[in-house]
This record gives C-alpha cells, sequence and structure tokens, in this order.
C-alpha cells in the first residue's frame, strides 16, 4: 500500500513537468505556423537566392545488372527559413516537412523515384532546416570501361532557377560510413561535382549536384588474378 501511495506521489510530481515542457514546444510550433504559407519559398527581398545544401549517404547495393544500378541511400538537404526563427528555449524542434516550404531537389535521371517514408525536418533557433530522406534511387546510365563501371546521379531543382535556388553539395565525397557490402561488386571510388549550365534561351543559371559512383567485381579466383 504504502508503495502505491509513494508512487502516485512520484507520479503527480512529475507531471507538471511534463506537461510544461509540452506545451512550451506546442506554443512555438503553434507560433510558427500560424500565418506561414508552405506554398511560398524563403527567399526575401534583401536575399531572393535560397542556398540549398545536398549531400548523399548510400547505405547498399540493392540491384546491378551492368547498366542499372539501384541503391538505398539517406538524401541529406539543407536550408535556412527566416520565417521559422525564435529566441527562446528549445533549441530546435522537429516539423514535417509537409507543413514547412521545401525545396524541389529531384534525380533528373528518374524523377519518380518514392521516398521510403516522409521524415520530420530539424530546425534550430537561427531557422535553419535540415532534413535527412530515405530513398530508393535507379539509374541506368552505367559505363563500363574493362572491369570498372561508372554510374552517375544527377539532381537539381525541378522549378527553381539558380537565381532563386543555389544548390550547393556540402561534401566532395559520398558518405560511405553506414554502406553495407556487396557480394558481387565493390565501389572503388566516389566523387560529388556541382555544375552549372546555361541554356541559349534563358539568362538564368541551372545548377545540379552530380554523384558518381566507381564499381567494380573483386578479383577472387586464381583465373582472375593472371
Amino acid at each position: 500500500m504504502k508503495t502505491k501511495i509513494l508512487l502516485s506521489v512520484v507520479l503527480i510530481l512529475m507531471f507538471p513537468c511534463v506537461v510544461q515542457g509540452v506545451l512550451i514546444e506546442d506554443w512555438l510550433i503553434r507560433t510558427l505556423l500560424q500565418d506561414y504559407n508552405e506554398l511560398a519559398y524563403p527567399g526575401t527581398t534583401d536575399n531572393e537566392t535560397v542556398v540549398v545544401k545536398h549531400d548523399m549517404t548510400l547505405l547498399r547495393i540493392v540491384e546491378f545488372d551492368g547498366t542499372k544500378l539501384t541503391i538505398d541511400a539517406w538524401l541529406g538537404t539543407e536550408w535556412r527559413d527566416p520565417r521559422l526563427c525564435w529566441a527562446s528555449s528549445p533549441i530546435n524542434i522537429r516539423l514535417p516537412i509537409s507543413k514547412i516550404w521545401t525545396p524541389d531537389i529531384v534525380l533528373y535521371d528518374n524523377p519518380d523515384t518514392r521516398t521510403r517514408f516522409t521524415p520530420n525536418a530539424i530546425v534550430d533557433q537561427s531557422g535553419l532546416v535540415y532534413f535527412s530522406l530515405p530513398i530508393r534511387l535507379e539509374v541506368d546510365n552505367c559505363q563500363q570501361s574493362h572491369d570498372e563501371f561508372k554510374c552517375t546521379f544527377k539532381f537539381g531543382s525541378w522549378t527553381f532557377d539558380g537565381f532563386k535556388i543555389d544548390l550547393q553539395n556540402r561534401s566532395r565525397i559520398i558518405d560511405l560510413s553506414n554502406f553495407q557490402q556487396h557480394n558481387s561488386y565493390e565501389i572503388i571510388d566516389t566523387s560529388v561535382v556541382r555544375n552549372v549550365l546555361y541554356y541559349t534561351c534563358c539568362a538564368e543559371p541551372y545548377p545540379d549536384i552530380t554523384y558518381t559512383v566507381d564499381l567494380k567485381q573483386p578479383k577472387t579466383g586464381w583465373f582472375d588474378r593472371l
């Protein structure tokens, strides 16, 4: 009986602390999103261009037939939204990306690529937004040279030019820290390059980020080493 009473007292003492923490974040989120228009991109009159940084973490090779490569990856995207700033605690919050503006960065070779699920974005006090998207990607542009293969994944904005979205790479290589080794192919190199294209029709630049994966079949048998 004494144990039950003690447990009840502890829960009563803890409950206000929990509610207080939840209410602070609840008020902050409601305030930030009250007049927020997720359809409007976050360029300002002082700075019309939104810098968007992009990265890839390669998780595993799902399938490779010499021409078509299918991979599982995380795609990281970061930008700053001045409408999502605050000065009090907490230092960051999580928001569904369906509730905020997000840059329309797609894989040009296969824009219909489906995501595994829709994650939350992490937003800090300065308005810096970051989310990592678990996704399965497929390209059929792999080129063979001897026993090596080179496959590229080209990403860019689907509707915005470079004056609106300045797409930049966060790294010069693909992150392989979580990569699961494949039975038949090994990754011998990766690279990340930012390209800027101009077309005769328009004065605007069109940046893209191209990720390159170099694959090779490992030499395992005696005949392979001859």
